[in-house]
């Protein structure tokens, strides 16, 4: 049985992604989870406190999908790097609403988002880049500018979960799918081979 936090975030999440964040009231939150429009003040200081809650909330699991990945060890710094990249499509996946969400909010400047910068982005791409240098180092990847290395890593992982209406009205592909993980797995097992590790072959479509 859910909490009452709980049906309150999942009745959040809804009608943000429905009506978006300025036009849904702390009624139609309480209306919608069916508690009391005090709770959400009592638990969560308001509105703008439950959006914060959510997004904070994703991205410390988005990190600690990280971190698990970091921490186990692998035969090459190319197998990491690929089981990263799964694990956090894994993860967005599971948690696609949020995840547009926090994307979403991370595009915008101000001072909430400069603190998870400053938080968030930022391990983020300490990670990626201790991955790809150690990759470097043994000779596995070739030498690219980092920041660059990480950027297309960013855009690659997070652009499905941003903008999943552009993939669904356009391509017919969407992040929900169960399947979505497998497919566009192997397009970016792909990128790693022919940019990172410059094995030069003819790149097959994915179906």
């Amino acid at each position: 049985m859910k909490s009452t936090k709980e049906k309150m975030l999942k009745a959040a999440v809804q009608l943000f992604q429905t009506q978006g964040y300025d036009r849904t009231s702390v009624r139609d939150i309480a209306a919608a989870a069916n508690v009391n429009v005090a709770l959400i003040s009592y638990y969560f200081g308001g509105k703008k406190g439950l959006y914060e809650k959510l997004i904070t909330e994703f991205l410390e699991g988005y990190l600690q999908v990280m971190s698990a990945v970091m921490r186990t060890s692998y035969a090459s710094e190319k197998e990491r790097l690929l089981s990263l990249i799964k694990a956090l499509l894994i993860y967005q996946t599971s948690n696609h609403d949020v995840a547009r969400m926090a994307h979403r909010e991370m595009t915008l400047d101000s001072t909430v988002v400069r603190e998870l910068m400053t938080i968030y982005s930022r391990k983020e791409k300490h990670d990626f880049e201790e991955v790809i240098r150690a990759g470097m180092k043994t000779g596995e990847f070739v030498r690219r500018p980092l920041d660059y290395v990480v950027i297309h890593l960013k855009t690659m992982i997070t652009m499905p979960y941003l903008s999943p209406h552009y993939l669904y009205e356009i391509f017919q592909i969407s992040p929900s799918e169960a399947n979505f993980v497998e497919c566009y797995m192997k397009h970016l097992e792909q990128w790693v081979d022919v940019w990172l590790c410059q094995r030069v072959k003819q790149l097959t479509p994915i179906s």
